[in-house]
């Protein structure tokens, strides 16, 4: 066997006597390759700590505590922010700080550096994304952006607020080399499947099956051609053989790519629950930490730095561990020497070519257009609550952290109760997705309600710790359950280039609601406003969901696969 792949293909010789074994159907593995060990996808579980702890809890809130530490009142530019008992009295009083001659609400100002390093980490997720797929520089590229990554969180810690700039860039450097990381591992995730034990054991069964098929069918033609007296039955006989096995040979390559998946979700969810494990025990730290320091924003700084921390060394472990496993090489060409720029075109090809190939699948199209806003919605919430909290509702930072502690949490929560209700309704994947928007729907409509009641709407920290509950038993299903709908929308054999469109839709949409809410904050000195905003984000994907026609959309998928089985 060789050591790139080993393809079964319909063969001329084969076909002119009744014997179909397959049509394009790929069984990629390379035999030089050590089988996966567990230790190989403990990155997830390296990464997604800082994640939790840092990108989404605590840098936003430093950078919004240092710039008000440098900051002025919006209705007096004399008036430091840190002097004035006013914040904590009228909602629209604002801390303004100015940035290169405009002047930025201090809350803005985190979204607007956060809204920048989404945009920069979908670019180079975007332009790296062929060289994580071929060659040998998978694993270098994961290893560089995840050393650089985890040490600009370590350099938090000396970080004081004269230099509330420099944090936003080293936040930016932090979020882009995440994003980067990620999309490398994510590169390794069906390499690592199709070198697991239980995959190469169904591919040896296959490559068997179809050497001693072959050679069954050389014997049996061998014989009739010796054979004077052959006649139609004979011929019904061998076709037969060949059919049998034909059926024997699919139902295995089905089971290896049901096996493959099955793997690839395993190792994904186990880093993902792995991570929301590590950050909660994280935050109880940083929690005690916060508690002991008297609410100090210095007890952020020391949870970046420890989430940092933890990235680094087990960074190192993975460097330790992770076997390189190196792509199929990029083919430009018969002589032509590939160069680094030439995997950056190709990458922004392939992703244009996956975008209009995907406008040919309807409800593919269709769905992508609501996860965009989908995504958006629960990220701007995520981003505008801790924000929110402590700029309104002047929450100190152990309650901070505690509605940070919350909602992983109660994401882990979610991922259990969320199937059971799923499983006792019968609900659809489709219908269980709307049903979560339609709950997500229920946050901005509470914050909005602010305006006009005179109690309730988010005007207490209490109600926030409710709704940190149910934010976070929301965002720790819609995830899935979005990740599921669109494989069943997903061309079969073509998974990989949809689903990094998908994950290019996911990260190109961060940006938008942020950057929108920061505008929204600086024109009318009242973050309270960016509900609205959120109102119709979480809003607009439920009418498209509705409409959209799951059967057809399988329907077009299975009729625009690239594997056809005969």
């Amino acid at each position: 066997m060789t050591d790139a792949e080993f393809e079964i293909e319909c063969e001329e010789e084969s076909s002119t006597q009744g014997t179909v074994f397959a049509e394009d159907i790929t069984i990629e593995q390379q035999s030089n390759e050590p089988i996966l060990t567990k230790k190989e996808y403990l990155y997830a579980f390296a990464c997604e700590v800082y994640s939790v702890v840092a990108l989404s809890s605590f840098i936003p809130l430093i950078l919004e505590q240092f710039a008000s530490e440098r900051g002025v009142l919006n209705i007096n530019h004399e008036v430091a922010c840190k002097n004035s008992t006013e914040l904590k009295t009228f909602e629209e009083v604002r801390c303004v700080v100015n940035i290169f001659g405009l002047w930025v609400d201090t809350a803005s100002f985190s979204l607007y550096t956060f809204s920048f390093s989404v945009i920069l980490q979908a670019i180079t997720a975007i332009s790296i994304g062929a060289t994580a797929d071929h060659g040998a520089m998978r694993k270098t590229l994961l290893i560089s952006f995840a050393l650089v990554g985890s040490l600009s969180a370590v350099l938090f810690l000396l970080f004081t607020p004269p230099m509330f700039l420099l944090v936003a860039v080293i936040s930016i450097i932090g979020n882009v080399c995440f994003g980067a990381s990620f999309v490398c591992f994510n590169g390794f995730l069906p390499v690592l499947a199709r070198n697991h034990q239980d995959v190469r054991k169904i591919s040896d069964e296959i490559k068997l099956h179809i050497a001693e098929n072959k050679k069954l069918s050389n014997d049996q033609q061998i014989s009739y051609s010796d054979d004077d007296n052959i006649d139609d039955q004979s011929n019904i006989g061998l076709l037969h053989i060949n059919n049998n096995a034909d059926i024997i040979l699919h139902n295995l390559a089905n089971d290896l790519e049901k096996t493959k998946e099955n793997i690839s979700t395993h190792i994904s969810a186990r880093g993902f629950a792995s991570g929301y494990f590590g950050g909660i025990i994280l935050l109880c730290i940083c929690f005690i930490i916060s508690f002991s320091l008297h609410s100090s924003v210095f007890s952020f700084q020391i949870g970046v730095f420890l989430s940092g921390t933890w990235w680094f060394l087990l960074t190192l472990l993975v460097a330790k561990w992770l076997q390189p496993r190196p792509g199929p090489p990029l083919f430009m060409g018969e002589g032509k020497k590939i160069k680094c720029f030439d995997y950056v075109v190709y990458a922004w090809k392939r992703l244009w070519i996956t975008i209009l190939q995907a406008r040919k699948l309807e409800m593919t199209f269709k769905f992508l257009i609501a996860w965009f806003f989908i995504s958006d919605g629960y990220t701007t919430i995520s981003s505008v609550a801790l924000l929110f909290a402590k700029t309104t509702l002047q929450m100190p930072a152990t309650g901070l952290i505690a509605i940070s502690l919350i909602v992983p949490t109660s994401a882990l929560l979610g991922t259990i109760m969320v199937p059971k209700f799923q499983s006792y309704f019968r609900l659809k994947t489709k219908q269980t997705v709307i049903l979560l928007n339609i709950l997500l729907l229920c946050i901005p409509i509470y914050g909005c309600l602010g305006f006009i009641l005179p109690f309730g709407g988010l005007k207490s920290g209490t109600e926030l710790y409710y709704l940190a509950v149910w934010f976070g038993i929301i965002i720790g299903s819609i995830q899935s359950y979005c990740r599921t709908l669109f494989s069943e929308l997903v061309p079969h054999g073509r998974e990989t280039e949809f689903f990094a469109l998908y994950a290019v839709t996911d990260k190109g949409s961060s940006w938008l609601g942020p950057t929108l809410v920061a505008i929204i904050t600086d024109i009318t000195h009242e973050i309270r406003y960016g509900f609205m905003l959120l109102f119709f984000l979480v809003l607009f994907p439920i009418p498209i969901l509705l409409s959209l026609n799951v059967a057809k959309g399988k329907e077009d998928a299975e009729k625009a696969s690239n594997k056809h089985v005969i």
